[in-house]
């Protein structure tokens, strides 16, 4: 194609030269030959006939459709290939746009839309266009005008304008203004980009404008919404039924070897290269990496380094424009057959051969990966299937793409199906808020409203509602309403006006908005109502329906049942007798008093809300005895709709039984004095999670240390004196004392305690102060456990421990009272015998001295057991005496230990992580490393190897103070303890290795 150009300052405005090469014509002159009818024959492969596509004729006709009833912004779904750019073209020229600004991401795909719109594609081609329409008058933006003037001059001289938004961005009010006087239409490609904010700001300036926007993903990974109705939806399932997508091969890699990665995935996308050259396909193949540091070490290491032959390429930002266009020329000549880069492909870039992806770093998001793989799966005559190479061993993916990198995947039809599921949600939430009309307020549409996770519940045997009546309640002149009739939802956002208390003055007020939500559920017979001022529930009910029933009293606290572990924080009642007392509250300390009260016949539930578990997750849960159900949070109508239809299921469920509701609630008591049980365990807060700890040190004067490499432990295991524990390392050590009296409790400092805890960014204490605020958890040989002052009983029945989980070594050569083997690797300790047993064994490939402050367990042994890996942990103690015995104070801290380490269970990848951490910190306080079998690049293999693999447990305590053959009731009692609550956590048998 041949294009005539004329510059304007920095900035340059193009025509079609074809068969008028000295001939500038106006864009007034160019728009008059636009009333020529565009020809929209649709294409029959079959037959041989050229012309449009069906999506592009679907989206023209939507567009053309919607602008016959509306300006208001929409959304055009097409997918990658099926010919977005023509569609726009057709849409201006057939509707004659009289001047249109076309906002794209990028300079290269700017580049693109402009020889595009100078060439109109290929609708000429297709006899779409015929040729007394001339091509369109097309400025390629590139820099901001020097002047208002010159801004002028190009808008003047330009029937289609195309920037990018960062151009924009930059751009005076004044310049802003004068395109939003001058632009009728607004075309915005990459739609997805529009809820970021410079991208948002930009567009509330063309209001008035007819505003297109067109996308192959219309979702967001931040969860923000795309503006716009999306009036047309082209699936991706139907781009592949019509062949517009070529089928897509994946050719998983399994390296679990990181070193070897990189090299594989470039020998497999090589390999087929040369397959594909021998079938004379001209395919590139595409290496993507996450950053361009990456990106240079894969274009150096590997493919330059031992595929020079094909003439690597490496595009990334900051090489030049020169350079950049040079290495693209190459590309589109063959001349280079391996393009590097990071992202720039992933957006509009059209180069048809690019047909093998070698992905060394994968997307993580699911519209990412859409518009990537998207390019190499459009259909080009000449060119053969697309390609996609990953080593799918290692490297985490989020939950949304987990299913494309899994063994044996197909890729177009879980592309096809993740595409429509994610879209769908999307027009879901889109068509839930387009039913509705009325009166609504000026910019805010229904997917912006996130009422509380709140109602008040109604039965109804009504056939209709009467909605309109709700101005029988409400001043219609300080109301606005939405109304959905076909989902029978009524939203009313009320201004309403108060007296301000510090002045009589009358002319200043409060003004304040709010909210009033009705849904009817007509299957169910029950209708909802969530508003901001609950007095206006029952007449809102009455006005709209003709009969109807308050849920109230017992049947309201159906809504607890499901609720695992239900932990209350509030409990309120009314006294069943008359007095001058009529309502208790319960809180914090005093909920086992509502508790026991509530059982009671003078005391009716008032309300109550609690914390637990429903299967999916942590629930908060609320409700009280008049009707109001209520949860801790905010969300989309939507969500409150489905939740109240869940309630509605309880609510209705006839075997529910209300009187049961209570029962195996947590109750947790409020002491006056320590227990007078043997504490033999204590854990960190559980503010202090696994995922926080990376953030979180131990500050001391001279060192700072993170929180993983110190621990938390009991000093004293009696059940009469004080409630004494310690935190440090083998560096330092502070203690700390619990004192319980008068209903309270604090905690003193003991020895050394001069350390600060830093939680964050702002936040540091002391670690008095933080035990004082967060106090850890004690817990007790009766399975009690302690909090402060509040102790949680849980029932536990006493009986011996499975002697069949006693294993009896000879301890011969060891002494029983020495437990760690330290750097020295002392050989009579009882840690040196744990290990040298364990490395006899051939099957382990990972044998751990993990013993210090932090400690998973003393030693970590691995192996992989038919595609499994067994984390097998020891917690070695020594003995309290010379020889074995029945002594149960021999496995008070033992037990304490393996029940500690079950929290890592969570994610047991994570304990892999904490091994390589620990292991750099050993190394760089020049100590012996902690391997005593295997190394560094086995355990990441174990990391890669357990995306795939099931992961399973066995933990032993090993104490040869303890004589198999004389177990007290005691020791069985504290072992049995320990045994019940891993198996009844995570399934984990507890053994015991002893004398």
């Amino acid at each position: 194609m041949t294009m005539k150009k004329k510059k304007i300052g920095f900035n340059d405005i193009y025509q079609d030269s074809a068969g008028n090469a000295d001939d500038w014509f106006s864009p007034d002159a160019i728009l008059q030959t636009w009333n020529t009818p565009v020809k929209f024959t649709g294409e029959d492969t079959e037959k041989a006939i050229k012309g449009f596509r069906p999506a592009q004729l679907g989206a023209i006709f939507a567009i053309k459709s919607h602008w016959t009833v509306s300006n208001d912004p929409a959304t055009v779904v097409m997918p990658t290939g099926t010919g977005k750019t023509e569609t726009m073209i057709a849409t201006i020229i057939s509707e004659r746009c009289r001047k249109v600004l076309i906002i794209v991401p990028s300079k290269l795909l700017r580049e693109q839309t402009v020889n595009k719109c100078v060439s109109l594609g290929v609708l000429r081609e297709i006899g779409a266009i015929p040729s007394d329409i001339l091509g369109p008058s097309v400025c390629l933006l590139k820099k901001t005008p020097s002047s208002i003037d010159e801004l002028e001059a190009i808008l003047v001289d330009s029937n289609i304008l195309v920037a990018t938004v960062s151009l924009l961005k930059n751009f005076s009010d004044k310049y802003i203004d004068l395109l939003v006087n001058q632009c009728s239409t607004i075309i915005i490609d990459e739609a997805h980009h529009i809820a970021a904010d410079t991208w948002s700001e930009l567009k509330s300036h063309f209001i008035k404008a007819k505003c297109l926007q067109f996308t192959a993903t219309p979702f967001r990974n931040d969860g923000r919404k795309i503006d716009g109705k999306i009036i047309y939806n082209f699936p991706l399932a139907k781009a592949q039924e019509q062949n517009y997508f070529q089928p897509i091969s994946f050719f998983p890699i399994y390296e679990f070897d990181e070193d070897k990665s990189d090299l594989m995935v470039a020998r497999k996308a090589v390999e087929i290269l040369e397959e594909d050259i021998k079938n004379n396909f001209p395919h590139i193949v595409l290496v993507r990496a996450k950053s361009k540091e990456r990106a240079r070490i894969l274009y150096e290491h590997v493919y330059q380094r031992n595929y020079s032959k094909y003439n690597p390429v490496l595009i990334i930002s900051g090489i030049g424009e020169r350079n950049k266009r040079e290495y693209l020329y190459k590309i589109k000549s063959l001349e280079s057959r391996i393009l590097v880069c990071v992202d720039m492909f992933g957006e509009g870039i059209d180069i048809p051969n690019l047909k093998i992806a070698a992905i060394h770093d994968k997307y993580k998001s699911l519209p990412i990966t859409l518009q990537f793989v998207g390019r190499f799966a459009r259909t080009q005559r000449g060119l053969g299937d697309a390609k996609v190479v990953a080593n799918i061993a290692n490297e985490e993916v989020g939950e949304a793409l987990s299913e494309l990198y899994a063994q044996d995947s197909d890729w177009n039809e879980l592309l096809r199906i993740m595409s429509s599921k994610a879209i769908g949600r999307e027009i879901s939430l889109q068509e839930l808020s387009q039913g509705f009309k009325g009166s609504g307020v000026d910019g805010i549409r229904i997917n912006q409203i996130v009422p509380k996770v709140s109602m008040i519940a109604f039965k109804t045997n009504s056939k209709k509602w009467k909605w309109q009546n709700w101005t029988k309640v409400f001043d219609e002149d300080k109301c606005h309403y939405y109304v959905n009739e076909e989902k029978k939802i009524l939203v009313i956002i009320e201004m309403s006006e108060g007296k301000v208390e510090w002045t009589r003055y009358k002319d200043i007020t409060n003004i304040n908005w709010q909210l009033h939500i009705l849904y009817w559920n007509d299957q169910k017979e029950m209708f909802f109502i969530n508003s901001t001022e609950k007095v206006i529930a029952n007449s809102l009910a009455e006005a709209v329906f003709d009969n109807f029933k308050r849920v109230t009293g017992e049947e309201v606290f159906k809504c607890l049942h499901g609720i695992n572990r239900l932990m209350f924080a509030t409990v309120g009642l009314n006294s069943a007798i008359d007095g001058p007392i009529r309502y208790k509250m319960f809180a914090g300390i005093d909920i086992s008093q509502g508790l026991s009260e509530a059982q009671k016949e003078n005391s009716i539930k008032s309300n109550l809300f609690g914390v637990g578990y429903n299967g999916k997750g942590k629930v908060s849960i609320g409700c009280s005895h008049r009707g109001t159900i209520w949860a801790k949070w905010v969300e989309t109508i939507d969500y409150w709709i489905d939740w109240c239809n869940e309630i509605a299921e309880k609510i209705l469920n006839p075997d529910i039984d209300v009187s049961h509701v209570l029962e195996g609630a947590l109750v947790p008591v409020v002491i006056n004095e320590r227990p007078k049980v043997v504490p033999y365990k204590i854990d960190w807060p559980i503010e202090l999670e696994l995922s926080s700890e990376e953030t979180i040190r131990i500050e001391l004067p001279l060192q700072s240390i993170p929180i993983y490499a110190t621990e938390i432990g009991l000093t004293k295991n009696d059940e009469d004196e004080g409630l004494s524990f310690y935190v440090g390392n083998t560096n330092f050590k502070e203690e700390f004392e619990l004192v319980i009296e008068d209903n309270k409790y604090y905690f003193n400092k003991t020895k050394n305690a001069n350390a600060i805890i830093v939680l964050g960014r702002n936040k540091r204490m002391s670690l008095t102060e933080f035990f004082n605020e967060y106090p850890p958890t004690i817990k007790f040989v009766d399975q009690s456990t302690l909090e402060g002052n509040l102790l949680v009983k849980i029932n536990a029945s006493i009986t011996t421990f499975n002697r069949q989980n006693i294993l009896v070594w000879d301890w011969t050569g060891t002494d029983i009272r020495k437990e760690s083997q330290g750097d020295s690797k002392e050989k009579d300790s009882i840690q040196y015998k744990v290990i040298d047993t364990l490395k006899k064994d051939p099957d382990y490939c990972i044998i751990f001295d993990d013993d210090d402050a932090g400690e998973v367990a003393d030693v970590i042994a691995i192996r992989e057991i038919e595609k499994s890996i067994l984390f097998e942990f020891y917690h070695c103690k020594y003995a309290h005496g010379d020889g074995p015995g029945s002594r149960v104070s021999d496995l008070y801290e033992v037990c304490g230990q393996a029940e500690k380490c079950i929290i890592w269970m969570q994610d047991t990848r994570k304990i892999i992580d904490r091994m390589i951490k620990r292991e750099h910190l050993r190394l760089r306080n020049s100590r012996p490393s902690r391997f005593e079998l295997g190394d560094l690049k086995i355990l990441k293999e174990l990391k890669n190897k357990m995306r795939f693999y099931s992961s399973k447990a066995q933990i032993y305590i090993v104490q040869p103070g303890v004589d198999s053959g004389n177990i007290s009731p005691n020791m069985d009692r504290l072992l049995c303890g320990s045994s019940s609550y891993l198996m009844e956590t995570y399934s984990i048998p507890l053994k015991l290795i002893c004398s």
